[in-house]
């Protein structure tokens, strides 16, 4: 227990990234967007990134994104949403975007329709 009697909490701080790296280590052949949110909400997104075979990793440059012809803020919430080619869709936590150089990598494992995305 905590000193003052309730229980310690365990927050991740805050992940601040300029670039997004999805690393496709599943049984097949991914595609993927970056998805703009506000909140939980999908405001949103960019043209499919695709055709990432097992083993291959694509990176995504934030400040070069445009969502409705607007660039990020910093703070502004993304995530990967990745397709497994004949099967399911699934979405990845959530970064905010800061253009400092840092790379945020996710990997994908799994088969086509059950799959997970973990960041690295």
């Amino acid at each position: 227990m905590h000193p003052s009697g309730t229980p310690a909490e365990s927050v991740e701080p805050e992940l601040f990234v300029q670039h997004l790296a999805c690393v496709n280590n599943a049984g097949f052949i991914a595609r993927f967007v970056v998805q703009r949110l506000a909140g939980d909400r999908l405001i949103g997104q960019t043209h499919r990134f695709g055709g990432l075979r097992t083993g291959q990793t694509h990176r995504v440059d934030l400040a070069q994104l445009r969502f409705h012809g607007q660039a990020l803020e910093v703070g502004d919430r993304v995530r990967l949403r990745v397709g497994a080619v004949g099967g399911g869709r699934r979405d990845g936590p959530s970064v905010a975007f800061a253009p400092n150089g840092r790379t945020a990598s996710f990997s994908v494992r799994g088969t086509t329709l059950v799959f997970s995305i973990d960041r690295l």
